[in-house]
């Protein structure tokens, strides 16, 4: 009679924690962060009918994984990084790819490639730089060149050579902030154009966006010294701090997606193409490469990013 009792017992105990870790595995909800920053987000429109580079990815995934509660919410970028440290269930679609978690968020597989960060300016200001410090710019001269004034949002950070570079040169303490939390990006490159600012460092695509699609046109982008082939890779990151292993769990759903339809489509690399090929003409090559693994030579490395944020884009 022991014996049955103790064969209940172990019965009931394992299939309690089967059942609390069934439930625990389970994604009810996702909140998917986006920040006003284009041409990361956008609206749709005729310029932009897939929307921004981390919209159609969203839209896809909501619309693959039914199951699952979605709920998009427009942060600035600074609240971002602070909405994913407080635990909320939430993911943010445009983040920098990172091998491992860091104590803000669990990565997704890479879901894209960036071309290498490009001093953005005017090009007026262009000529006077390249004069005083090279074509590609030596970084570590122009940071460290109290002539030209270095303006960036507050959040912003790159990858972790450049990070060093700013720390080291106490350029951060030195720069321009913008704090501005409607249309990011638009808000550093209205300084450059008003001459608050003489340069900003970011994506060159961000420079031909502005150029192409708003009056804020007076924009170029200069590359940098020995950072042209530091390719970056995207990610969806979510909150490590949520409870019950969320970031582990959705991550399991969202990259199964990923790889079963999302990165392969057509589509999907349309809705990249438009607003990277035009400054990155090896955009295709690198993204079958970098984020579809096809066995092809290699041409550039991707640079890990430090401190990420739009999620840094």
């Amino acid at each position: 009679m022991r014996s049955v009792y103790y064969i209940i017992t172990l019965f009931f105990y394992f299939s309690s924690n089967y059942a609390y870790a069934n439930r625990t595995n389970t994604i009810t909800e996702i909140t998917w962060l986006q920040s006003d920053t284009a041409p990361f987000h956008l609206e749709k429109s005729t310029q932009a009918p897939a929307g921004g580079l981390c919209d159609y990815l969203v839209e896809q995934l909501i619309a693959q994984l039914p199951e699952i509660k979605h709920t998009r919410f427009l942060l600035p970028q600074k609240r971002i990084g602070k909405y994913l440290d407080e635990g909320k269930m939430a993911c943010y679609p445009c983040m920098i790819h990172r091998t491992k978690s860091t104590d803000r968020a669990a990565y997704s597989i890479p879901t894209t490639v960036y071309p290498a960060f490009n001093i953005i300016t005017t090009p007026t200001n262009a000529k006077a730089i390249s004069l005083r410090h090279g074509a590609p710019v030596q970084l570590i001269n122009l940071l460290t060149d109290n002539h030209f004034i270095f303006g960036q949002t507050a959040a912003r950070k790159f990858t972790r050579k450049i990070n060093e570079i700013a720390y080291n040169t106490k350029s951060y303490e030195n720069a321009s902030l913008s704090w501005s939390s409607e249309n990011e990006s638009s808000a550093v490159i209205a300084r450059l154009n008003h001459g608050y600012i003489d340069y900003t460092i970011d994506y060159p695509f961000l420079a031909d966006y502005y150029n192409r699609f708003s009056e804020l046109s007076n924009v170029v982008a200069l590359p940098i010294a020995d950072h042209q082939n530091n390719l970056v890779l995207g990610a969806i990151g979510c909150s490590a701090n949520a409870p019950n292993n969320f970031a582990n769990n959705a991550l399991r759903q969202i990259n199964r997606v990923l790889q079963q339809s999302i990165l392969p489509s057509a589509q999907y690399q349309m809705s990249q193409r438009q607003w990277l090929e035009s400054t990155f003409p090896d955009f295709l090559v690198q993204y079958q490469q970098q984020v579809l693994n096809v066995n092809l030579p290699a041409s550039a490395a991707p640079e890990e990013v430090e401190h990420p944020n739009k999620a840094e884009q």
